[in-house]
């Protein structure tokens, strides 16, 4: 009986040796800092507000130049072009006007090539017609004569003037037309002076004619510059 005692003593001797063993294979182990991986941080973008948008970037981002431009065309009225008032076809010159003789007339000059008339606008109110004539024989007078020619209707006055030009005896002649030596000009709101050279003798015998000048010299009105 003492035997027994003995063996059963030293049995549970041996089991409690053992016992943390066993509780240590029964239990979870805490994993320590080494064992727990490091949590991954993963950024989330901040999402930009959407409530109220730019409306310069919704222009850029939208339109094309191109469709911009056609939409600005479009959506605006066009503004009209202006017509501008044809003139005449100039009507064919008298024969009477062409002398068959050598051309005497070298060179000639206008100082202006517009007069005007009315008291609301600014601008030349004479011109100076000046031209070189080529020795002739029996050559003594350098004649002008003119006319005004509307430049829409085609309406014009008879040629006339015959004015002598004065001469400084080197073969120069020039003389100063004023506005209202021109017969009728209160008659054309905007004409053509038309005009040409005549060189004669003593008897008034014409030697030779200078080409008829026609579009290049206006009397306008102060109403057709400033409508």
């Amino acid at each position: 009986m003492k035997k027994i005692v003995l063996v059963v003593l030293a049995f549970v001797m041996a089991g409690c040796s053992a016992l943390p063993d066993a509780l240590a294979f029964l239990s979870t182990p805490t994993p320590g800092p080494t064992d727990t991986p490091a949590p991954t941080v993963t950024l989330i973008p901040t999402r930009e507000k959407t409530d109220t948008p730019d409306p310069f970037a919704l222009s850029t981002n939208q339109i094309t130049p191109a469709a911009q431009e056609t939409a600005t065309s479009s959506s605006q009225p066009a503004t009209p072009t202006p017509t501008l008032r044809p003139t005449i076809t100039l009507e064919p010159l008298n024969p009477q006007l062409f002398t068959p003789s050598p051309n005497l007339f070298l060179f000639y000059h206008v100082s202006a090539n517009q007069l005007v008339w009315g008291g609301t606008c600014e601008g030349a109110r004479s011109i100076l017609f000046t031209v070189q004539v080529a020795t002739a024989p029996r050559l003594r007078y350098v004649l002008l004569f003119y006319r005004l020619q509307d430049k829409y209707s085609g309406r014009g006055t008879e040629w006339g003037g015959g004015a002598i030009m004065k001469d400084n005896d080197q073969g120069t002649y020039f003389y100063r037309l004023e506005l209202e030596q021109i017969e009728d000009y209160r008659n054309f709101l905007d004409a053509w002076l038309q005009y040409q050279f005549v060189a004669s003798t003593a008897a008034l015998k014409v030697l030779g004619r200078s080409v008829v000048d026609r579009t290049s010299v206006s009397v306008t009105h102060c109403k057709a510059l400033n409508p």
